[in-house]
């Protein structure tokens, strides 16, 4: 390699230096009202299908449907079988309890 092939500190190839030891926290989900609703469902409930979810939530299947999608691509929610029916994650729980704070003082 030639000396004009060789990287240098902080070239578009390096990643980012890491700050501090470097672990990193995940990254905060954002939660809209229907996620609060849906994981505090799915939290009181244990596990449940969309469509029990959305009549006991007062929402539209096909938005839970879509939000549970997202909540379990975020790791929020967990598909418990291979029918689609869902419960909450640790994660879900920490996510709820950190947003729950935030707009109840």
């Amino acid at each position: 390699m030639t000396a004009s092939d060789a990287s240098t500190a902080g070239s578009e190839r390096d990643p980012p230096p890491e700050d501090g030891d470097g672990e990193s926290d995940p990254p905060r989900v954002a939660l809209t009202r229907t996620d609060e609703r849906v994981l505090a469902y799915l939290d009181d409930v244990g596990t449940d299908y969309p469509a029990f979810v959305a009549s006991n939530t007062g929402l539209y299947v096909d938005h839970v449907e879509s939000r549970l999608d997202a909540l379990d691509a975020a790791g929020l929610v967990e598909r418990v079988t291979d029918e689609e029916v869902f419960r909450i994650t640790d994660a879900g729980r920490d996510a709820l309890r950190e947003d729950c704070a935030a707009w109840s003082d």
